[in-house]
Parts: structure tokens; sequence; C-alpha cells
């Protein structure tokens, strides 16, 4: 039971103490993949974390240190600790086939909106030379649709509102979220907030991991055309958000992203990147070596 109560404090840790501090570090802006990576590690931490804590209290307290020793045939599960072992197991599968099913569910809807947005597209939007759409809005607004045959769409509000470097600052902003894929990272973290809103962790994760990744994108339009270009465009399209399932310029926190833009933070050295990486490759890992400790 000691093992279920170390597995028990850290969760405690990691779902209600660590996402507040994360959320307000003032590291993640400048290491935006890093801290994107530091929240997804903290979810799978949390996930592993109740595994093996199921796994101990159901297993009657066995130790799990048999594991590595299982995996190269120099020992056997204790006999008495077999039943516990396979209803830890399957309760633990029970849990995560749900919440799979939900971030599943939420996936396929997401997939569903662009899709009828994508052929809504195909019939009102006109083709450019730039490969992007244009629709007839006088107001000013950008969005891309992600998925098979991804799209970028302005309209002509943008057009006559944004000058040429803005609107190239527009297009690569849209460019980098196609390219990252960043529309499974936001809809996974918002169907697991839906799914756990209690909990700190999930609610956080929900509302913080689509805002670093539009500074992402962000960061990737400020290499193709400056700080200020984006700036002054995201000023002029932020009250504007996107269609379902479709990621928008405007779209989350752009008060706090223009504020980054035009007041730049001094990068992370190595050593603090460094160290990031290595936590988020360590900490979904750090329950399993907690449980098959000695």
């Amino acid at each position: 039971m000691t093992i279920f109560a170390v597995l028990g404090a850290c969760t405690v840790l990691a779902a209600w103490w660590a996402p507040a501090r994360l959320e307000r570090a003032a590291w993640t802006i400048r290491s935006v993949r890093t801290a994107i990576a530091l929240w997804c590690a903290l979810l799978g931490f949390c996930a592993m974390a109740v595994a093996m804590g199921l796994h101990q209290l159901l297993a009657g307290g066995h130790s799990t240190a048999w594991l590595p020793g299982r995996l190269t045939g120099h020992h056997r599960i204790p006999s008495e600790g077999i039943p516990g072992h396979v209803e830890a197991l399957a309760l633990a599968a029970a849990v995560f086939a749900v919440l799979t099913a939900v971030v599943a569910a939420d996936c396929l809807k997401a997939a569903r909106a662009r899709a009828r947005h994508r052929q809504l597209l195909d019939l009102i939007a006109r083709p450019t030379e730039d490969g992007t759409l244009r629709v007839d809005d006088p107001r000013a607004a950008a969005w891309c649709v992600p998925g098979r045959g991804g799209r970028i769409v302005l309209t002509r509000g943008a057009d006559e509102q944004l000058t040429a470097p803005q609107l190239a600052a527009v297009i690569a902003h849209e460019r980098a979220h196609l390219r990252g894929r960043h529309h499974l990272l936001v809809v996974g973290a918002r169907a697991v907030g839906r799914t756990l809103p209690w909990l700190p962790l999930t609610r956080l994760a929900a509302r913080r991991i689509p805002v670093l990744c539009e500074m992402a994108a962000d960061d990737a339009a400020v290499r193709t055309v400056g700080r200020d270009a984006l700036a002054r465009a995201l000023c002029r399209i932020a009250t504007h958000s996107a269609p379902e399932g479709a990621l928008a310029a405007g779209m989350d926190a752009a008060v706090e992203r223009v504020l980054r833009l035009t007041a730049p933070q001094r990068a992370s050295t190595v050593a603090a990147r460094a160290a990031g990486w290595v936590g988020v490759v360590v900490l979904p890992l750090l329950p399993v070596l907690i449980a098959c400790g000695p």
C-alpha cells in the first residue's frame, strides 16, 4: 500500500498542483513546443499513475517488482495476486476505453464538421493564385480547415483591410497550423477537458493547449514575415472566430499573443529546453518505475 500512497500523492500533485503552476509559468511562451509537450506529458503521467494505482489497490498490495523479471522469464507472478492483477488490468482497460471513446467521438464530430465546411467552401469560395480561398464577406477574418485537402480561407474584408505583408503573415500562420496538424491537439485537449471538467489538469489543458498551438503558428509566421506584420494583422482580425472544426488566426488569446509579439521575451537557454524535454520523456514513465520498485 506504500506504493499506492506514493502514486496517489504524485497524481494529486500532477492533476491539482502542477497545472496552475505550468499555466502561469513565464517560460512557456518562450518555449511553446516544449510547453505543449509538457501538458501532454502531465496527462500521460496521470493516466499511467491511475492505472498503476488501480493495479496496486486491486492486486491486494502485491508489488509489481516482478514485471522486469517476467519480461525476461526469470520470475513468475505471485499466485495469490493473480485475481487482483486481472481485475486491475480489466478496470484500467475499461476506464481508458471510455476516455478513448469520448475523445474519438469528439474527433469524429470535428472531422464531420470540417468535411461539411469544405463542401460548402467548394460551392461559395473563389480560389486564388496563392492557393487560398476567398469568400465574399465584409468582415476581416481568416481561418484554415484542416484534414484531407486542407484549405486556407480569407474574407473579402481581410483583403481590403490588411496590407500585403499582413496578408502574408496570416497565410503563413494558417499554413503552420496545417503542417503541424494542430487541430488534433486542440480537439483532443478539449475533448478530455469536457470529459473531466472537474479536474484542474484537464480543464486547464483544454484552455491552454489551443493558445500554445496558436503561438506555435505565430512563431512560424514570424520567421517568414516578421513580428510587426503579424501583430498588426491580429489586431484587425481578432474579433472574428472560426467555423466549427477550423482554426482561426485571431481565435484564441489574441491580446496575449499580440503582447507577446510586440514585447518578445528572452529566448530560453539550451539547458532549460533540454530539462523540459527530459521531463516530457520521464513523466509518463515515472508511475511505472515507482510501481516496479522494490
